[in-house]
């Protein structure tokens, strides 16, 4: 069982299957969060070192001794490895089973795939952090304000609501027949935008601007639309043309990217289009 420490907040022994950016920010997150980071194990052994050296940790050779020596241990491989991974779990001689939680931090896949494991003794969850983890010292900074998105389950899990408790983090339900749909928004989010940001460089490059200058140059604005978000929903945080119902202004718009960057009209009307669904909506 988890061992209590004198403020009686949760401790617990966490692990790492997988060794990632993802793995080492979670890593280093928790263990400023009072919790002990027990090792990775990776099938890149440099990677596993890597993090473990990070953090504090041992790098593991075999996801055996890992699980045994650990209580909770987190799935952060590649989502279309888990279910290997967890073939592998399953015929592992573990003797404390029901001691161990597992938690697999996939956006796509839903807590079903942790069924083999969960028919055998372990505990299982699923808990995505919603955060774009590019580089892991960075991403773990930002980890104090991160949701963490929980599958609906028929039973809480303790062990998975305290050990929220002490991390501090909020966490959001997600119905599990809709758990890809929820991957989808949080790929829109998180890779589309960066992708509106890149035509918008383009078009910007387009009109004579500096490439070297186009992303400092345009940063505050984007900072003003990230502020604009804080506290507004998007109907209210929108500017531009289409609010100010200035249809000449975007009839130009149009007739410009016709004549100079015919690629980029189409991507333009579609982002229009669905701009005025959004102000026609009742909040």
């Amino acid at each position: 069982m988890p061992r209590k420490n004198s403020d009686t907040k949760l401790v617990m022994k966490i692990a790492f299957i997988g060794a990632g950016h993802v793995s080492t920010a979670l890593g280093l997150y928790f263990k400023n969060k009072g919790f002990e980071i027990q090792g990775y194990y990776s099938r890149n052994p440099k990677s596993a070192q890597k993090s473990a050296q990070l953090t504090g940790a041992h790098p593991y050779a075999s996801p055996e001794k890992l699980i045994n020596d650990s209580e909770m241990i987190w799935i952060t491989t590649p989502d279309d490895q888990i279910e290997n991974v967890v073939r592998h779990i399953s015929n592992l001689p573990v003797p404390q089973k029901k001691d161990k939680l597992v938690v697999h931090a996939s956006g796509v896949h839903s807590l079903s795939i942790l069924n083999p494991l969960k028919e055998i003794g372990y505990q299982t969850a699923c808990a995505h952090p919603l955060l774009a983890f590019s580089d892991a010292v960075s991403a773990q900074e930002k980890l104090n304000d991160v949701w963490f998105g929980i599958e609906e389950s028929k039973e809480e899990n303790p062990k998975l609501v305290d050990f929220f408790k002490k991390s501090g983090n909020k966490t959001v339900t997600i119905d599990s027949g809709k758990k890809i749909i929820y991957h989808a928004a949080a790929c829109v989010l998180s890779n589309y935008l960066v992708t509106l940001l890149n035509a918008s460089y383009q078009i910007f490059e387009k009109s004579g601007m500096p490439k070297d200058d186009i992303q400092k140059a345009t940063r505050p604005l984007l900072q003003s639309v990230i502020d604009n978000l804080k506290n507004k929903n998007c109907k209210d945080a929108l500017t531009g043309p289409i609010k100010r119902g200035d249809e000449n202004t975007v009839r130009m718009h149009i007739e410009s990217l016709s004549t100079f960057m015919p690629e980029m009209k189409e991507l333009y009307t579609l982002m229009g289009e669905e701009t005025r669904k959004m102000l026609q909506e009742e909040v």
